[in-house]
């Protein structure tokens, strides 16, 4: 199991909500499993969010997929996302 970890800010959460989650379905066509959201204590739109794949091979593709780029940048996101892979360590 990999999660994917990606954290940015946004312009507007009530505006980049409902973008990211219409994008389920491409989530879903590249294996995720599980979504957790979480937004900044101190600032609301900062966003992090853990997305569970299969495989680093999976959730690789859905980071390069190029509709994700092109969400993002209609849901307002602020600048350039940091994304890391992870592997449970058991």
């Amino acid at each position: 199991m990999t999660t994917m970890i990606v954290q940015h800010g946004v312009a507007d959460y009530a505006v980049w909500r409902p973008i990211f989650d219409g994008h389920g379905a491409s989530r879903d066509q590249h294996g995720c499993t599980s979504v957790k959201v979480y937004r900044g204590a101190d600032d609301p739109n900062a966003i992090t969010a853990l997305m569970e794949f299969p495989s680093a091979a999976n959730a690789k593709a859905f980071a390069g997929d190029p509709s994700l780029k092109e969400a993002m940048s209609k849901a307002g996101v602020t600048g350039p996302p940091q994304i890391t892979f992870v592997e449970s360590a058991g």
